[in-house]
């Protein structure tokens, strides 16, 4: 058979007579309950016994000690249902009982002096006791100095107190006061030492002197006192002089009242590290030798060898020069023209001065009371030869062994980029920098990101540059030790490559005017605009220039009207966020020709010529046929003419060509010969006999103008020129001209002329001339 005992949520199980109920709550109340367990059925449980756990540990224990009384204080927090608290007390001997209480406060008087005790306090209730609360510790005052002994140092004028070392003292206080006088203090602290200096102590004088214990929590009771008297003065103040770098101390006295003139005056000089210096003599100074830099010198001057005696001076006190500092270190920052100097402290030393002198004769220096000073605005490419001084007073020490200072390169100057667009790439160049070994090239986007290049010569190539960022680009000259300020930063746009006219598509002439289609390749660069830029001639004419230019686009196309017989330079540029891009290489052509014009038709249905005037930029002419569609190609050349045969058709038209299309056609238009009566040719051969008719010619014609010019016939008077205009109306005008040319104005655009000229010879008339037609232009700009 088993059992089972149940205590509120916990249980436990046996085969015998008891169990361990575990994880119990200290201060909680209790109920057991037991059943017993057979195979296949259970006993009910027993009658309920009640019983409460442990109690809990008292809480927030603290611990306090009064340094006047040593009297303990301890006091906590009670958790639980406690009949009463023991409050133990631990230190080095040995554990003690401090007190038996229901209060939650304890008070004892036995804290020895110079003990650290731990406290620890119990829960009671009945029989059962808690565990311990937390330790505290606690401090008692330290005990009070014993074995005080003290002397007195004739020359300084100081005294030396000692003492035993005090059971719980951190630290020890040393006060003098002189009896009876009591503006005459002293005092000295000490950490570690049991010994402590009292230092301007004044002449003869009896003083009190006690020691004090310290520690974190309180003081000790003052030590029983001593009393010392110090050394009397009855010899005037002295002079004491150092002679710098001399080794020596000049000592000035006045001799005594009443002194016989063979009286031996001795001088003492005590050092701080406790040496001895004496000299002696029957007048009023002596030099004390061998004196050492950084030392402090106490004097005094006595009339005899005993330098306690009455017949002796106050104490003067003197410093010899510093000596010169050591350890002297250089601590060089290249890039702000900087240096850091610093040295081991040199003792009596008040000030330090640095002197960095160049080899090209500059001189920088810097003053200070700590022991380390900058240099600044050092050259560059500079070496140096830095030295310390150290000062005190009117003295100062000689100089510090030298340390030579080599400053870093210059800043690279001359800094030029060049942008490669293509690759996304850039070169950088700039002039030499003296003694450097190394170059670092550095290019920074304006989001921080840094691109770098090192090069030994001076110029790299920053590659993967991002297409449509703004780049700082600067360069850092190095020579292994140091580096140099980064060169003045030079702004370069990673702006896109101009795109290159991959196609020009061209439209046929409509109206003497041809589109023309220009596509380019597309740049791989975010957010990339393009524009196609034009510029050319009209009619090969230098004077009648154009521009144009398309708005900013993101397509890859754009269309251009042009009018015929223009020449034309395509270029492009993109751009985006970074800026715009060069300009591409320029594309050169020109449009389809211009009709032709001054088309003249001579000769009859079996045989004719076509001629015309040439059309700017035509490479061939071609006459065809418009009478049938389509119409038929009747002849082509390069030539200004054309002659025909078997002429069945009377609706001709020519037109002009060029690698960039075919003009618009010109009809031909057949010459009407003007019916104007002449002379008998017979009449005319009597009355002219061999006189031959002028020889027409055209110099220049445009749009309103034609300028002619004539050969000159031998007796004529004057010249008589008749002009006919093509038309239905046949208008027609004479002129009479002196001379052999005539400029003609006022004439119609795209109008055809025809021109004869004879010679007049008073009431005669010689032969006329061959007629010559020409066409006016067509005055567009």
């Amino acid at each position: 058979m088993a059992h089972s005992a149940h205590v509120n949520n916990d249980s436990c199980q046996t085969s015998g007579l008891s169990c361990n109920l575990n994880n119990l709550t200290c201060g909680s109340l209790y109920t057991v309950q037991v059943v017993a367990m057979g195979d296949s059925c259970s006993s009910v449980p027993s009658w309920p016994l009640k019983f409460n756990s442990i109690p809990c540990p008292p809480q927030n224990v603290s611990a306090q000690v009064s340094c006047s009384s040593n009297t303990l204080t301890v006091s906590w927090d009670a958790i639980g249902d406690a009949d009463h608290f023991l409050v133990s007390l631990a230190a080095e001997n040995g554990e003690s009982e401090l007190c038996n209480t229901t209060n939650t406060v304890c008070f004892s008087s036995n804290a020895t002096c110079g003990k650290t005790f731990t406290v620890q306090v119990t829960s009671v209730r009945e029989h059962c006791r808690s565990v311990h609360s937390q330790t505290q510790s606690i401090q008692s005052a330290p005990c009070q100095p014993q074995g005080i002994n003290g002397s007195v140092d004739c020359v300084t004028n100081s005294a030396w107190i000692s003492w035993l070392d005090a059971p719980g003292a951190d630290s020890y206080t040393v006060s003098g006061v002189a009896v009876g006088r009591n503006d005459y203090r002293a005092n000295c602290t000490t950490s570690t030492n049991t010994t402590c200096e009292m230092k301007d102590l004044a002449c003869g004088v009896l003083y009190n002197f006690s020691v004090l214990a310290k520690n974190s929590e309180c003081e000790s009771q003052p030590s029983a006192p001593i009393s010392l008297e110090t050394a009397p003065c009855s010899l005037s103040a002295i002079t004491a002089v150092p002679q710098c770098h001399n080794s020596s101390i000049l000592v000035v006295w006045d001799l005594m009242e009443a002194s016989k003139r063979n009286t031996v005056y001795t001088a003492t000089a005590e050092a701080s590290d406790y040496t001895l210096l004496t000299c002696n003599n029957t007048g009023t100074s002596c030099s004390l030798q061998e004196a050492q830099c950084g030392l402090h010198y106490t004097i005094i001057v006595a009339a005899s060898s005993d330098a306690c005696s009455s017949m002796r001076s106050p104490p003067s006190r003197v410093s010899m020069e510093p000596c010169p500092p050591t350890d002297v270190r250089v601590n060089a920052a290249c890039e702000h023209h900087r240096a850091v100097v610093s040295w081991t402290p040199s003792p009596v030393a008040e000030t330090y001065h640095v002197v960095a002198e160049a080899a090209d004769g500059h001189t920088h220096t810097c003053n200070t009371s700590s022991t380390n000073c900058s240099l600044s605005e050092l050259h560059c490419d500079e070496q140096y030869t830095v030295f310390v001084t150290a000062g005190h007073e009117n003295c100062s020490s000689k100089a510090s062994q030298n340390i030579t200072l080599n400053t870093g390169p210059c800043q690279p100057t001359g800094l030029s980029v060049t942008y490669q667009c293509s690759n996304q790439s850039a070169m950088l160049t700039w002039t030499p920098s003296g003694p450097a070994k190394d170059y670092y090239g550095c290019a920074q986007a304006g989001n921080g990101d840094m691109l770098y290049c090192h090069s030994t010569n001076p110029s790299c190539v920053i590659n993967r540059l991002d297409c449509g960022t703004v780049y700082n680009f600067s360069v850092q000259a190095s020579d292994g030790t140091c580096n140099s300020s980064f060169s003045d930063p030079v702004q370069i746009e990673a702006v896109p490559c101009p795109p290159a006219i991959a196609e020009v598509q061209l439209f046929p002439v409509q109206e003497e005017i041809q589109v023309m289609r220009f596509s380019w390749t597309q740049i791989t660069c975010g957010d990339t605009e393009y524009m196609l830029t034009l510029t050319g001639s009209l009619l090969g004419d230098s004077q009648a220039l154009f521009e144009l230019s398309s708005y900013w686009t993101n397509v890859t196309y754009f269309e251009f009207p042009l009018p015929c017989s223009s020449n034309y330079s395509a270029t492009m540029k993109s751009r985006n966020a970074a800026g715009m891009s060069d300009t591409s290489m320029p594309v050169y052509g020109t449009t389809a020709p211009c009709p032709p014009s001054g088309v003249v038709y001579t000769g009859n249905s079996s045989f004719a010529t076509v001629s015309w005037n040439a059309s700017v930029f035509a490479v061939s002419y071609t006459v065809y046929d418009n009478s049938i569609t389509p119409k038929v190609q009747l002849c082509s050349t390069a030539q200004l003419s054309c002659s025909l045969s078997n002429i069945a058709s009377s609706d001709l038209a020519i037109t002009a060509s060029n690698a960039a299309g075919e003009s618009e056609a010109t009809n031909v238009t057949k010459m009407v010969t003007h019916a104007r009566r002449r002379r008998d040719l017979q009449e005319q051969m009597s009355l002219n006999g061999s006189i031959s008719a002028p020889m027409l010619d055209v110099t220049h014609t445009t749009s309103t103008v034609i300028s002619i010019t004539w050969s000159k016939v031998e007796g004529a008077s004057y010249y008589s020129l008749l002009v006919i205009k093509q038309s239905r109306s046949h208008e027609h005008q004479q002129l009479t001209v002196y001379g052999e040319s005539i400029m003609l104005t006022d004439m119609r655009p795209n109008a055809t002329y025809c021109i004869s000229v004879l010679a007049i010879y008073g009431d005669a008339s010689g032969p006329e001339s061959e007629p010559i037609c020409v066409q006016t232009d067509s005055g567009l700009p």
